[in-house]
């Protein structure tokens, strides 16, 4: 079970033709259980990230940058297979609504509730990979509320 501070670079794909790119930082924090014989750890995830997609009616793609704070509980496998389980749930805000051709936000601030699939890599498991699907929206906060689905790849190195 690796417990440390992690920077990692995040790549991902939306289901209506938008992009994001996203850089952050995972911090572990002092609390940890078993469920079901498998350890459990909780981090923080810090990110900043920027979102494109192609806009009916506009001039190309918009990038918009998006800061974001998330709680997660990762499930460490067992055994001393490398393999991990994450979901978290944080809130997200943007400088600007994203908007794609099919939808369009109608707030700034919204949540975003992951789950993730990840391998730990490296002589000491310094390395992690994940495939995560995240969905983003505004908790019916205001409407309309589309929200977006992403589909993302992550390492993250341990240090």
């Amino acid at each position: 079970m690796r417990q440390s501070p992690t920077l990692y670079l995040q790549g991902g794909l939306a289901e209506s033709n938008g992009r994001s790119v996203t850089v952050g930082s995972t911090i572990p924090m002092q609390w940890h259980t078993y469920w079901w014989g498998n350890a459990v750890t909780a981090h923080w995830d810090l990110s900043v990230g920027m979102w494109n997609a192609e806009r009916d009616n506009q001039d190309g793609r918009r990038n918009i940058a998006v800061l974001g704070l998330t709680p997660v509980l990762r499930f460490h496998s067992k055994s001393q297979y490398p393999w991990f389980v994450e979901a978290g749930i944080g809130g997200y805000v943007s400088n600007h609504l994203y908007e794609n051709r099919d939808k369009r936000f109608s707030t700034a601030f919204n949540f975003g509730s992951h789950l993730g699939l990840g391998y730990f890599t490296g002589m000491k498991r310094e390395n992690e990979w994940m495939l995560r699907i995240e969905h983003f929206s505004n908790a019916s906060i205001k409407r309309p509320n589309p929200g977006e689905n992403f589909i993302q790849l992550r390492y993250a190195r341990h240090f």
